[in-house]
């Protein structure tokens, strides 16, 4: 349910101002509670406490003789992204980062500056030798998915090895003996590409066309007919958005929508439809209605193509994971090459850093992912219990965790070795038929969608939908506690064939 159907409205059911910081009357930034109940951003309640020597709320004034360790609260951190994207959606502009408190149409960004400006404040940009030689471009939205996380520089080179981006300091030191290459010469590549697909799904819509000529003129099938168009519709709106985004000069925004553009629709393979099947296909169904064993069996038939069809699409999305032993619990053995985990008897002495899990039996991938879509594959067989997934960065590495949407996971879970569950709130039941040797896990971070499949039956088990990530997911692997040996095999990370 959309919880912001019209912001500007005095009916909202939520009002603009519920979504500011008192401090600076902006849109939330890493909100954080204080204990008295009131939310700030994170930099602005730490440099107001900076500037007192006694830490209180601003609001109630309300004092804490010792100064409270803030971790982020991830649901207002969604409802204000979804607000702020809301507002973009409402007003169709990208704000000015200068003017605080006030909707102000940007003019350009600054890849230099990361930050977008109004005509005012742009004005050194235009007069000042330094800022004169920033790059400007369009204004974009989330300036900082630009920078790199752990330099804080920006993204300039794609790593061809490890299918990421990649700042100067990365290329000098963890990736300087990968394959890369500008960002600039990445999206040459994918903007000839991108030209090749739009002329691909040009040529689809004209068959279509043609094939709704053939029909129309030849027998009334109204079903066909309109399935044909629907796809045509489909189709153009894909092609549309593929010549704007040939045509933008901002290389990174090419790059990163290039993923959700990659391939034309999902659509019906209409090169055996002719005039005369749709005549035997009509005898068919016919048929099928005085046996409707036979008409069963067809549909069926159907669903399992299609389904088919829509797992080798997600397969072709297959990303290299590895796991991250800085997250791994103590107990957790991890394979030399990272791709097996599983639960040992006796805790490793490993350091307590924050990134690690504990109590909680989990580890995390490698790398996150901040958007388009990515799959992987994950041997469960000879296995009891397990939780499989992702999670964001955010999530709480300490103390316990519930596996569910609300604390930052979308997963799946095996108990007692036959109840399969969506860790949803609360959780769900899923009676599968056939029991998963290998589980694919499939995210979509632009619509919202974590999936499983049967990878061995390429059928749909589970999928969370309509869901806003607004900050990295991380692969993430529970293999469970091995209960004496019960459940000692271990989770493995699979190739994935194509």
């Amino acid at each position: 349910m959309d919880i912001f159907p019209d912001m500007a409205s005095a009916g909202s059911l939520l009002s603009e101002e519920q979504f500011l910081c008192p401090i600076c009357l902006d849109v939330f930034t890493q909100p954080v509670s204080t204990p008295c109940g009131h939310n700030y951003c994170r930099d602005c309640i730490q440099g107001y406490w900076h500037s007192t020597k006694l830490p209180q709320c601003p609001m109630c004034k309300h004092k804490f003789y010792r100064r409270p360790d803030l971790k982020v609260n991830t649901f207002i951190l969604e409802v204000a992204s979804q607000f702020k994207r809301s507002l973009s959606a409402l007003y169709g502009e990208v704000s000015c980062d200068v003017c605080n408190g006030k909707r102000v149409k940007a003019l350009k960004s600054c890849l230099d500056c990361l930050a977008s400006y109004c005509e005012t404040h742009l004005e050194p940009h235009q007069v000042l030798g330094t800022f004169r030689k920033h790059r400007l471009i369009k204004p974009v939205m989330n300036m900082q998915d630009r920078v790199c996380k752990k330099h804080e520089k920006l993204l300039v080179s794609f790593c061809n090895t490890d299918q990421m981006y990649v700042c100067q300091i990365c290329v000098k030191k963890d990736h300087k003996d990968h394959h890369t290459v500008p960002i600039e010469d990445e999206s040459r590549e994918r903007r000839a590409e991108m030209e090749r697909i739009e002329a691909e799904v040009q040529q689809m819509i004209q068959d279509r066309l043609k094939k709704v000529t053939e029909i129309k003129n030849a027998v009334r099938a109204e079903g066909l007919v309109m399935e044909l168009e629907q796809e045509v519709d489909q189709l153009r709106s894909r092609s549309t958005e593929l010549e704007q985004l040939s045509h933008t000069q901002d290389h990174l925004y090419l790059l990163q929508s290039f993923p959700f553009l990659s391939t034309p629709p999902a659509t019906k393979d209409w090169s055996d439809t002719s005039v005369e099947s749709v005549v035997h296909v009509g005898t068919v169904r016919r048929a099928a209605r005085r046996a409707g064993s036979q008409l069963e069996a067809m549909i069926k038939a159907e669903v399992k193509t299609l389904c088919e069809t829509e797992f080798q699409r997600v397969q072709r999305c297959a990303v290299d994971v590895t796991l991250d032993p800085d997250t791994a619990h103590p107990k957790l053995v991890l394979s030399d090459n990272r791709k097996q985990v599983h639960h040992g008897d006796v805790a490793l002495n490993l350091p307590d850093n924050p990134e690690r899990f504990y109590p909680g039996i989990s580890v995390l991938g490698k790398e996150g992912f901040s958007f388009g879509r990515f799959y992987y594959e994950v041997q469960v067989k000879g296995k009891t219990e397990w939780d499989i997934g992702v999670g964001r960065e955010s999530v709480n590495r300490k103390g316990g965790n519930m596996l569910n949407p609300e604390g930052g996971y979308w997963t799946l879970g095996l108990r007692n070795g036959k109840d399969y569950w969506a860790l949803t709130s609360p959780p769900i039941p899923l009676p599968l038929v056939e029991k998963p040797q290998k589980v694919g896990v499939y995210v979509d971070l632009e619509w919202g969608q974590v999936s499983f499949y049967n990878v061995e039956t390429g059928s749909h088990i589970y999928s969370f939908t309509g869901y806003s990530f607004s900050e990295r997911l991380f692969p993430y692997f529970n293999p469970r506690r091995n209960h004496g040996g019960v459940n000692s095999a271990p989770l493995i990370i699979t190739p994935v064939n194509v």
